[in-house]
């Protein structure tokens, strides 16, 4: 067995999902560390909460691997009363390395888009829209393997992203539902290319009053499925970093959050 540096672990990581085909507005790669810190107990998260820290100390990580970027925006001050702030406090004095996939994880084939499609069990998939000037698309288009009523749609959605309730914008209902477009996390933004590729249904998250007000105007129906759906990221990412570092002969353990930073409940 060899030893593995964060160097390493980042350059597979990069190599798999680029992060040229992350958004210019993202933060993704590199969030705290060194490139040549070793790793020796990597645990995978959606998200860097308060409660995965304290998961990762108890487990004795030294490197977090996430889809969210941990830091977004710019920080005015260092206040450790702040519980965000002495989040990153606390993960800075135990000397872990964070990495965040994001957008470019979102893109890339077998990313985020492609692993929801997967668990809906969609046919001849394919992105929004081809390679343009260094980008993929975002989005995914595909057909479920039957069509569906409107009730039987909603019990499967439920069922395959393991959500108690849907949010669901419809101005004129369908006899039944098959070609589906999904966008994990708040995917309102591409409602344009939605259109164009002309589904029954588009899936995503985090749509808003306003917004809601314009999907209601289109020719297909929106399912916010809440942004916690793309959780399925965890478990895909700790098998396929496993799976890596069998093959390389490193000496690493991979393990996945148990954490649920779902901030929502539903009544």
């Amino acid at each position: 067995m060899t030893d593995l540096f964060f160097k390493d672990l980042i350059d597979y990581l990069n190599a798999r999902y680029p992060q040229d085909y992350a958004e210019d507005w993202d933060k993704v790669g590199l969030h705290f560390g060194h490139i040549n810190n070793p790793v020796k107990r990597v645990m995978v998260a959606l998200d860097l909460r308060p409660q995965v820290v304290a998961e990762a100390l108890e487990q004795k990580i030294d490197t977090l691997i996430l889809h969210h970027p941990p830091i977004f925006h710019a920080i005015d001050r260092f206040d450790w009363s702040d519980p965000q702030i002495k989040m990153y406090q606390t993960v800075i004095q135990a000397g872990m390395n964070v990495f965040a996939m994001h957008t470019n994880y979102d893109a890339a084939p077998g990313g985020m888009n492609d692993i929801l499609a997967q668990a809906l069990r969609l046919e001849a998939v394919q992105p929004f829209k081809e390679l343009v000037e260094g980008q993929v698309a975002i989005g995914r288009v595909g057909l479920l393997p039957q069509a569906l009523t409107r009730h039987e749609l909603f019990a499967y959605i439920k069922q395959t992203f393991k959500r108690s309730s849907l949010t669901v914008i419809e101005k004129v209902p369908r006899a039944s539902y098959q070609k589906i477009a999904i966008v994990g996390g708040a995917g309102a933004s591409f409602m344009d290319q939605v259109e164009r590729v002309g589904p029954d249904v588009f899936i995503t998250g985090d749509i808003s009053y306003h917004t809601g007000h314009d999907l209601y105007e289109k020719a297909f129906m929106t399912i916010d499925a809440g942004h916690y759906i793309e959780h399925l990221f965890i478990d895909v990412e700790v098998a396929r970093i496993q799976k890596h570092v069998a093959e390389k002969g490193w000496d690493i353990e991979v393990i996945a959050s148990s954490v649920s930073t779902d901030p929502f409940t539903y009544q």
